[in-house]
């Protein structure tokens, strides 16, 4: 039986680790790859790389610049939609022809026109450049008159007065004829009215400007075939504008 009062003899435990220090990490801890090891065994991190101030500060500039434009952007937009601008009403109020004559596919005459056009936003103003009056028969344009600009503020009407002339302009053969019919069977003959703007659309810091287009189309006007002035027929025509 060994006395267990003396020291234990045997061999020695060997050492698990033959070297002065412990091994390096292995390939993966936890799923993330090892440091890189120094020349005794111990890891060591790049250094980051050094940032450029100015390119700092111009990012910085250009972040807080676009930002202030969409904001400015959106401000606008917003305000453009309570704002809700709405296209001018135009309605043709009266129509006389004179001097009115058709032969050997000649056409001539006078056209006087009023129309009246108003303003339908309570608050926006209304700008009207190069303002333009066309006459056309059947497609074809007779002739045109151009008008002085105007301005309408909210709500605002306003009578515009127009003369288009046609002086022994051209006219097509079944164009000829079909003015022919038209007097002899009703004693009337139609025309298309047209007016084209450029109009500019005000509120406070907003200004728009686009075309606009009214059409007036088959406006009747009694032209007997043995007379050479006519008015128009009925009531005011209203013109739809795009």
């Amino acid at each position: 039986m060994q006395d267990s009062s003396r020291p234990a003899t045997g061999y020695p435990y060997p050492n698990p680790y033959p070297y002065p220090n412990p091994p390096p990490p292995s390939a993966a801890v936890n799923g993330y790859p090892p440091p890189h090891a120094g020349a005794a065994g111990y890891p060591y991190h790049y250094a980051p790389p050094q940032t450029n101030p100015r390119a700092v500060l111009y990012r910085r500039l250009f972040i807080i610049f676009m930002a202030f434009l969409l904001i400015i952007g959106l401000a606008l937009f917003i305000l453009f939609l309570v704002v809700r601008p709405h296209l001018p009403d135009v309605s043709l109020n009266s129509l006389s022809v004179s001097d009115f004559n058709v032969s050997n596919s000649m056409i001539s005459g006078r056209w006087d026109l009023q129309f009246q056009v108003r303003n339908p936003n309570s608050k926006m103003s209304l700008y009207y450049y190069e303002v333009d009056c066309f006459v056309y028969y059947r497609g074809e344009s007779l002739s045109r008159s151009r008008l002085p600009p105007f301005n309408q503020g909210t709500k605002d009407q306003t009578p515009i007065n127009a003369t288009v002339l046609v002086a022994l302009s051209y006219l097509e053969g079944r164009l000829v004829d079909s003015i022919g019919k038209e007097r002899a069977a009703r004693g009337r003959v139609e025309f298309d009215v047209k007016l084209f703007s450029y109009v500019g659309f005000k509120y406070g810091v907003i200004r728009r400007r686009r075309f606009v287009k009214a059409f007036c189309d088959n406006v009747a006007v009694d032209l007997p075939a043995n007379s050479k002035s006519g008015k128009m027929s009925g009531p005011a025509k209203e013109c739809k504008v795009y």
